[in-house]
Parts: structure tokens; C-alpha cells; sequence
């Protein structure tokens, strides 16, 4: 009886669930644009892995009071998680409806992110005439009022104590399973929205995707980023920033034969300057220094996957206090690359060896442009090998590029990562010879590039992450672990040679988009390097890691704490410059959304 109740009880919901994906999809089907049937309702199989996670973040208290029952004569089962019931009814309606009906007006499915702007709920719903508004909270009480008796008719009414109390221990394995279901895997990932993510249509990934799971995952990255640096009038703020990230598309230098070549990207996973600046660990891409451009003074913007990949396919910098790729409402609304190509008439692809839902990648790729993303799961399972997914050398070849022409075809590396275990043994130093390992697939595949007819008209850009820390490097700070390598090259390059700017990786996109004579205005942390006003504008480069931004000049380095607000080492002089430049990082992040608008 007991143990039967918990499984009719779980059941509930996850038909609650996709009887929920149903009437979103047919009350929002205007927004549809363009969406075949089939992958809307496709959208229901795919949703259903996190409709079963949060019914089981929601079957976690009668599981307790099931356990508790053990304990008594009669245990009054109903009457005890009634409060319960109830609670989860309201909060379960009211994240649904507020869904369905906003997303008509919004585009975007509602998360816990949106309770920063409003004071009063009332302002949840301005978007809508009074009589409608009256008519939603209506409706959401009888909605709320039918989840309430559904968790009723699935409860018994009470439960008489066991033969022996020994029952209860069959509780430990019944929590190890919802454990292993509310953590939605037993890869390095956990569950988070991109598991919802499957279409190039983000009207199907939307209905996919758990309106209450989405409220709950936002819930504990609600950050009022606003207001998080806000040391100066904004007058004021303009006044220091000045014009050091001022949009400017024109080029004094050309470095392509052709505003349209194709584009290969390729992300090295942490090779920083201090780990594949040595020939000895990195001879492939030194042998193509000489057949490329090589940026020689360029560095990462943060110390992480996830804050690097926004950096150089957004060109937006990385925040101290934050991961953007974890604020779902907040990365689906920034440039990209990606985005400006697709408008161009690019295909986009993005290929990962990995898990591609670790923290929310899928959700980020699929959300600024990229229509096709493959992760781990589309690599034969032979080829899974190694403890983060894929090796490279399975996926460094000319598989990367699609079908169409012209493309931009972006891949991540994962080899040259803990615990540096590669199919190759070159060089004694574990560390080391995991980044000799990515760097034999890369020569092979630029080997095999060169022998297809594509090179001519190809650009291959290689660039990482972010840095490493190595030797007695220990902090992921220092300039020697951010100072990160880029090259160019293929047949569409114009020219050979060393790039000496001061820059970040951020940079890559203006000055990229500008060699290609497309639009640069939606990058506004991202500068053309190949500008005629560069130079003039004093160039700098930041990093941030946990709690500090660090600021980089042709004479000094200053870092500042972002907890203590004050200066760790460098110039005071520093500081106005470097909390306006926050001020205005955050200010412009909390304002994504709006730009987003603009843009589309």
C-alpha cells in the first residue's frame, strides 16, 4: 500500500506534466513560427526528463511522511500532507499559468528571475487588460484547486501500522532512486534546462521544457544585477569608460581574400600560453605560426568553460559574481557570433565530445544561434571513452563541417583536462601530454583540411577557453596563466604574421564580424582590434575569476576585489576605471533582454 501510493503519486505529476506541455503548446501555437508538428510534439518525450525530475523533487515529503507512518497504529495519511497539497497545487498552477499566458507576450519561459523587477504581483501580469488578469487568477485557482485533488485521489486515506518496522529501511533504497532522478543523471551533469533543449525551433525546446523545474533551477541564481555594482551616476560612468568599447566596424587592415569565407573555430580546452607556449608540448601549433596570424598578446577573459565559451562566441565579458551560462534568462538573450552569421546566411554548427548539457551549454548554443549542436550522445558509443566523453582525435576531423556552404562550424576540445588522460604517452608530465595530444589532432586535421578541395576558401581560428595554472603558476589570475594563443589560418587568409595588440579573447567577435563587413553594434564588450581607432583608445585587457577583476596595461596589471571593493595590488588609479567598467558590465547584463528586443 504504502510504496504503491508513492508510485501512484509520482505518476501524477508527470501526467500533470505533459498534459501541461500539451495546452502550452496549443494555446501558444502562434508562436510556433515555423515549427514542424511533429517536432512540437516531439517536444513532449523530450520534456519528459525533467517532468520526471521535479516530480520527484515533489514526491521527496510524502516519501518522509511514508517513512513516518511506519511509526504508528493508524497514521492519518491525507489529512497530514493536505497543507502539503495544497502548497504544491498553488505553486505548481501558478508557475503553469503565468507560463502559458506570458509567454504569448514575452517570447521566453518564465524563471525566478523575473521577481526582481516587479514589487507588487500584480505587475507579473501588466501585460495584460484587467478583465483578463481577473480572469487568470480565477483560472488559476481551479487549476490549483485540481492538482489539489488529483494528489487527493492518489493518497489513501490512511495507513495502518506495518507487521514490522523494519519496513521503513525500504525507504533508504526508494531515496537513493529519487536522489539519482531529481539529479537527472550520473554523468558530470546535472539536470538544468538544456536537458529540454532538441530543436533548432525554440518554440519546441520551450514546450519541452518544465515550467516549474525552470522556476526552481532559477530560484538560487536570482542575483539584482543592477544593482550588484552601482558606485556612480551614470554620467559619470560614461565619463571614465569613455569610448574604450565604442562599436567600430571599420578596418585599416585586411585580412581576408574573401568577406565570405568559411569558418572553422576551433576551442582548445585551458591551453594557455604557459602550458602550449613550448614546442616540446605544442609543436603542431608552432609549425602553423608561420602559416598564419598569430595574436601574441592576447588574454582570457575568465578561468572557466562556461564564462570563457559566452567571451569568445558572445564577446561579452565574463561577470566575477556570476555565470551567465547558468542564468538561462539572461545568456538566451545575448549576441553571438553564431547569430550574426545565421542572419548572414551561414549554417551553424557547434560539435562538444562531452555532455552538451553541462551547465546549460545546449541551452546557451541553441538559444544564439546555432542550428545543429551535438554532443557526446551523437558520437558512436566505441568512441565514448574517456572520463569527460569523446576524445579528440575522434572529434578533430573534417566531420566538424556540415553540408552547407557557406558555414561556421565551431568545436570544443575536452582532452586537455583533468584527469589528463589521453590515448597518447609522449611526454612524461601527465598534464603536458594531454595538451600534446589535442595538439597532434589539431595538426592532423589542418593536414587533412589543406588536401580537401575546402581550404581555399576556408578561415580556421584556434583559440581556448581559458588559461591553466601550471608550475608555480597557482593562481588563475596571474597574466601567465591568462595569457591565451589565437591563430588564423587557412586559404582565405590574406596575410602571414604577428599580431602584437593588446586584447581578449572577448575581441575576437567585433574583430572578426568586422573583417567579414558585418555588424558589430550588438558586441558592445568585444573591440575591433583591426580598427583605425584601437591603438588611439589606450587598449587593455580584463579578467575575471571568483570575486576579482584584474586589469591588464601595456605598463602595469591592478586587481580589484569585488567583495571587499577595494584594491588587491596594483595602481589606485586604477579603481575608478576599473568599478566603472563593472558597473557597467552588470548594467548592461541586467538589461539583455530589453537589447534582445531591439535586436530581433
Amino acid at each position: 500500500m504504502r510504496y504503491r501510493y508513492l508510485v501512484r503519486y509520482f505518476a501524477t505529476w508527470v501526467l500533470i506534466f505533459v498534459t501541461q506541455k500539451i495546452i502550452f503548446m496549443l494555446f501558444n501555437m502562434g508562436m510556433a513560427d515555423g515549427a514542424p508538428f511533429w517536432s512540437c510534439v516531439d517536444a513532449l518525450w523530450h520534456g519528459l526528463r525533467l517532468d520526471l525530475v521535479t516530480a520527484s523533487y515533489l514526491t521527496v515529503v510524502p516519501t518522509l511522511a511514508v517513512l513516518a507512518s511506519c511509526f504508528f497504529r493508524r497514521f492519518p495519511l491525507r489529512k497530514v500532507l493536505a497543507p502539503y497539497y495544497w502548497l504544491v497545487a498553488v505553486v505548481i498552477a501558478t508557475a503553469f499559468l503565468a507560463d502559458a499566458i506570458l509567454y504569448f507576450f514575452w517570447g521566453a519561459k518564465l524563471d525566478a528571475n523575473e521577481f526582481i523587477y516587479v514589487a507588487k504581483p500584480k505587475d507579473m501580469l501588466a501585460s495584460l487588460p484587467v478583465w483578463q488578469a481577473v480572469l487568470a487568477f480565477v483560472l488559476m485557482g481551479l487549476v490549483a484547486f485540481h492538482y489539489y485533488r488529483r494528489q487527493r485521489h492518489a493518497t489513501p486515506v490512511s495507513l495502518e501500522a506495518p507487521r514490522s518496522r523494519w519496513v521503513a529501511l525500504l525507504v533508504i533504497p526508494l531515496g537513493g532512486l529519487l536522489f539519482l532522478v531529481m539529479r537527472g543523471s550520473v554523468t558530470q551533469s546535472t539536470a538544468n534546462p538544456s536537458y529540454a533543449y532538441f530543436s533548432p525551433y525554440p518554440f519546441c525546446n520551450h514546450t519541452a521544457l518544465n515550467p516549474t523545474f525552470n522556476v526552481m533551477h532559477s530560484l538560487f541564481k536570482v542575483q539584482d544585477l543592477e544593482q550588484e555594482f552601482d558606485f556612480r551616476p551614470a554620467s559619470e560612468v560614461d565619463t571614465l569608460v569613455g569610448d574604450a568599447y565604442r562599436p567600430d566596424g571599420a578596418i585599416a587592415d585586411t585580412l581576408l581574400r574573401t568577406q565570405r569565407p568559411n569558418v572553422l573555430l576551433v576551442i582548445w580546452e585551458g591551453a594557455g600560453m604557459g602550458m602550449v607556449g613550448a614546442d616540446s608540448v605544442a609543436p603542431a601549433l608552432h609549425a602553423l605560426r608561420s602559416e598564419g596570424l598569430w595574436f601574441s598578446n592576447c588574454y582570457a577573459n575568465s578561468f572557466r568553460t562556461d564564462r570563457g565559451l559566452i567571451s569568445t562566441l558572445s564577446g561579452w565579458h565574463a561577470l566575477p559574481t556570476l555565470s551567465l551560462m547558468k542564468r538561462t534568462d539572461l545568456c538566451r538573450c545575448l549576441p553571438s557570433m553564431a547569430s550574426t552569421l545565421r542572419r548572414a546566411g551561414y549554417a551553424t554548427s557547434m560539435t562538444y565530445g562531452g555532455d552538451i548539457d553541462f551547465t546549460n551549454m545546449r541551452l546557451y548554443f541553441s538559444e544564439t544561434g546555432f542550428s545543429q549542436v551535438r554532443g557526446s550522445q551523437h558520437f558512436p558509443s566505441s568512441q565514448n571513452t574517456s572520463a569527460w566523453g569523446v576524445p579528440d582525435h575522434h572529434l578533430l576531423t573534417p566531420d566538424l563541417i556540415p553540408a552547407e556552404r557557406p558555414f561556421f562550424a565551431a568545436a570544443l576540445t575536452l582532452s586537455s583536462h583533468e584527469p589528463w588522460q589521453v590515448p597518447m604517452n609522449r611526454l612524461a608530465d601527465h598534464k603536458q601530454n594531454s595538451f600534446a595530444y589535442t595538439d597532434s589532432c589539431l595538426g592532423a586535421l589542418v593536414a587533412q583540411l589543406k588536401a580537401s578541395s575546402l581550404w581555399d576558401s576556408l578561415l580556421v581560428v584556434v583559440i581556448p577557453d581559458h588559461g591553466i595554472t601550471f608550475g608555480d603558476f597557482h593562481s588563475t589570475a596571474d597574466t601567465a596563466v591568462t595569457h591565451i594563443p589565437m591563430l588564423w589560418l587557412g586559404g582565405a587568409l590574406a596575410r602571414h604574421g604577428v599580431v602584437d595588440r593588446l586584447m581578449n579573447q572577448s575581441d575576437l567577435a567585433a574583430t572578426l564580424m568586422a573583417q567579414m563587413g558585418l555588424p558589430v553594434d550588438d558586441f558592445v564588450f568585444s573591440r575591433n582590434v583591426f580598427s583605425p581607432s584601437y591603438a588611439a583608445r589606450k587598449p587593455f585587457a580584463v579578467h575575471t575569476d571568483k570575486n576579482r577583476l584584474t586589469l591588464i596595461t601595456p605598463g602595469h596589471v591592478s586587481a580589484y576585489d569585488c567583495v571587499s571593493r577595494s584594491l588587491m595590488f596594483g595602481n589606485e588609479s586604477d579603481v575608478p576605471f576599473m568599478e566603472a567598467l563593472l558597473q557597467r558590465l552588470y548594467q548592461s547584463t541586467a538589461a539583455l533582454p530589453k537589447a534582445a528586443v531591439a535586436r530581433d
